[in-house]
């Protein structure tokens, strides 16, 4: 299948538009006539994926993370990303990202994160009514916020979380004896959103890559937050796009990246 096609169906359920006009997504290096065999999810790329891909003769990889984000001034094999450039065109590899566009899409990645944790009546945490879209009656935003099927204390669902992400480590402000039966989620970096998800009830926002002084203020409102780690809530990416891919395209191989891409260890 050509490039172009597959590309046409994934934009038409996660629609570019809706990203963020900082951001950087679609096609990020590729040519759209090029055919199509073997797709990798994976969160970012980096040189140990493109080598996978290499390895396992893959013709696209779809991340999160917009491959190129900043300026690049000069392509060449003396500078990092230019090296992978270069190695991708060599070997025909096209990268198609999708970020903030992702996030906020429904079926997106925070919608899998609440399916994954079994949240109910979901809805979207912070509305962006410029888009002037609508899903059901409802606006795109980012977030979601909804309800667990029975409330728990907060350090049982801390123990929830580390199971289904398979995380070694959670952060956590607030009382962990804290009964929670509402609960926000903005996977990645959210920690900006703890005052709007209390002012909509939640009892917990879970989120990454929260700094000290945002979670003083956290903990000085009364609010809960459980800080999964930018890489741990986003992991997941690869999970939800496999899914997707496989369930539209049944002659092309799919396949999530096997590298670890966290670049913490816990000690």
């Amino acid at each position: 299948m050509k490039l172009n096609d597959i590309i046409t169906k994934i934009e038409n359920k996660y629609p570019l538009n809706l990203a963020y006009e900082w951001d950087n997504v679609g096609l990020i290096v590729g040519d759209l006539s090029s055919d199509i065999k073997k797709i990798m999810t994976v969160l970012e790329a980096n040189e140990s994926v493109v080598d996978e891909a290499i390895d396992k003769n893959v013709n696209l990889i779809v991340t999160h993370h917009p491959f190129i984000f900043g300026k690049i001034k000069k392509i060449t094999t003396d500078d990092y990303k230019g090296k992978l450039i270069h190695k991708l065109i060599k070997n025909n590899i096209s990268i198609y990202s999708m970020h903030t566009n992702f996030d906020i899409a429904f079926d997106g990645l925070n919608d899998y994160f609440m399916k994954i944790m079994e949240i109910k009546n979901t809805k979207v945490l912070d509305k962006i009514d410029s888009y002037q879209d609508y899903c059901d009656g409802e606006t795109y935003g980012l977030g979601r916020i909804g309800e667990l099927e029975e409330s728990i204390k907060l350090k049982d669902l801390c123990n929830k979380i580390k199971k289904i992400l398979k995380a070694d480590s959670l952060r956590v402000v607030g009382d962990l004896e804290k009964e929670i039966s509402k609960v926000a989620v903005v996977t990645g970096s959210g920690s900006e959103f703890a005052k709007l998800a209390l002012n909509e009830g939640a009892d917990v926002i879970l989120t990454g890559d929260v700094k000290y002084h945002d979670a003083q203020d956290v903990l000085d409102m009364g609010m809960n937050l459980v800080d999964c780690g930018h890489f741990d809530s986003e992991d997941i990416f690869k999970d939800v796009m496999s899914d997707f891919l496989k369930n539209e395209f049944k002659d092309i191989e799919v396949m999530k990246s096997e590298i670890n891409l966290n670049p913490f260890n816990i000690v």
